[in-house]
């Protein structure tokens, strides 16, 4: 009888990352296929959802460029879906939609569909709660991977887990900091 491995997807909050990582740690982004497969240790790793959205260029080049320079990356590893979300330009400052949504609406369609046993969710966005209520409800481990940190932290999310958390410390971040490859100008 062959061994029975847990099926984990990973499910990230591009955007809610890329700030608790800056905000914290000084770091940008990080490697994403060997973070995840680190998070999901020995178990199946069937595929990582990515949500985030294009900075606007006019509020930055350089940021819109190492941005665009990450996605591209990232849109290379097998098994990743990336769900674009936008920048609403009528608030101030403009406010990041729809990413949350995309990653609720996926974790609910993928456990109806019965595609993973775990899930790791990698955000802060409390208003992933409601999406983690759903799945835990029905007895699937969702656990939160985030920042333990006063201005980052994902205690309201953590308790939809829970209690399943596991902390985004400065060497693992050090250890899957992604560096981009220097590109011509």
């Amino acid at each position: 009888m062959a061994d029975f491995k847990e099926r984990a997807i990973v499910f990230v909050d591009g955007n809610n990352l890329y700030k608790g990582l800056k905000v914290c740690f000084g770091i940008e982004r990080l490697d994403l296929e060997p973070f995840c497969r680190f998070l999901a240790q020995d178990r199946e790793l069937r595929a990582i959802y990515y949500a985030d959205a294009n900075f606007l260029q006019e509020r930055g080049w350089e940021n819109y460029r190492r941005q665009q320079a990450y996605f591209s990356h990232i849109r290379k590893i097998k098994g990743l879906v990336f769900r674009k979300g936008y920048y609403n330009k009528w608030t101030t400052p403009p406010t990041e939609k729809a990413c949350d949504v995309y990653l609720a609406t996926d974790m609910v369609d993928l456990f109806h569909r019965n595609e993973f046993d775990i899930a790791y969710l990698v955000s802060g966005d409390a208003d992933l709660a409601p999406a983690v209520d759903i799945v835990v409800s029905h007895g699937k481990q969702v656990i939160n991977v985030y920042l333990e940190h006063p201005q980052r932290n994902s205690y309201a999310l953590r308790a939809h887990c829970l209690g399943h958390f596991r902390e985004i410390t400065r060497a693992m971040a050090e250890r899957f900091q992604w560096i981009p490859k220097e590109q011509p100008k």
